[in-house]
């Protein structure tokens, strides 16, 4: 009776067996499975090597290190950076609970401390001390004096004579008309000034003649001497009065700023074939 009761129990067909046989596979399957992580593999892989030399991230010379076997065989080793541990060796270390781990702020926090120490040495170190340059800058009235001493009564400028045109010579069997014509356009030209030069001698060439002449004394030196403190009195056009442009001899007025009267001077310009 039992016997019959537990083969009600069956499934009876094919059909009832395979759905049967699946749900066992199905509940089987479903249980989860512990997988060991790539770290941990790679920790099972490591072997433990003696270190022969102070390597940053690792540790010092004669400390015990894990280490990946290829690395080991392949640089390590023949580098003599470490060296294997025998199997007998390493169960003594094991045994007596040798440290075995690997140090990864060997090396990096020297280095730290070792710079920050280098910039606290920067901020104890006294800052050498760089003296302004001074300028001893002489007074109006001292300046005038050196000028009225070392600038000579005449200043001497050579420059070329624009020449002139020539008369036009009569010319015979011309006509009336064409003399004309001619006039007009003689006329037509502005006649220059019989002393005219070409170019033109300037304040600029004042001041740096007059510098010169300063220079061979050593507080004469050291006026300050510019173009707007130097201006033509006679022999300028009008409204201009920084250059000259004919020959003769022209006064010069010299006043330095905060000065109560100026220098006057003489300058003299020569045609250039009178230096002969």
């Amino acid at each position: 009776m039992a016997l019959f009761r537990s083969s009600t129990l069956l499934p009876q067909c094919t059909s009832c067996v395979r759905r049967f046989t699946r749900q066992n596979l199905d509940a089987w399957g479903s249980q989860q499975t512990r997988t060991i992580s790539k770290k941990a593999k790679e920790a099972e892989r490591n072997i433990v090597v003696k270190l022969l030399k102070d390597v940053p991230r690792f540790g010092r010379a004669g400390s015990y290190v894990p280490l990946n076997p290829s690395l080991m065989r392949n640089r390590w080793f023949p580098a003599r950076v470490a060296d294997y541990v025998p199997a007998t060796q390493l169960k003594q270390m094991k045994a007596q609970e040798v440290d075995m781990a690997r140090d990864f702020s060997y090396g990096v926090r020297l280095n730290l401390e070792e710079a920050e120490e280098d910039e606290e040495d920067l901020l104890r170190r006294p800052k050498h001390y760089i003296r302004p340059i001074e300028i001893d800058l002489l007074s109006p009235e001292r300046s005038m004096e050196l000028l009225n001493t070392f600038v000579p009564p005449t200043i001497d400028f050579y420059r070329q004579r624009i020449e002139q045109d020539k008369e036009p010579k009569e010319r015979y069997g011309a006509s009336g008309a064409a003399d004309i014509l001619t006039a007009a356009a003689m006329g037509s030209k502005a006649k220059a000034h019989t002393d005219a030069i070409y170019g033109s001698v300037s304040t600029a060439d004042l001041v740096a003649t007059i510098k010169g002449a300063l220079a061979h004394n050593d507080e004469a030196a050291r006026v300050m001497l510019n173009e707007a403190d130097v201006r033509f009195v006679s022999g300028h056009e009008e409204g201009d009065a920084s250059r000259v442009k004919q020959l003769g001899t022209f006064k010069v007025e010299i006043r330095l700023p905060s000065a109560e009267e100026p220098i006057i001077r003489n300058i003299r310009i020569r045609a250039k074939e009178s230096e002969v």
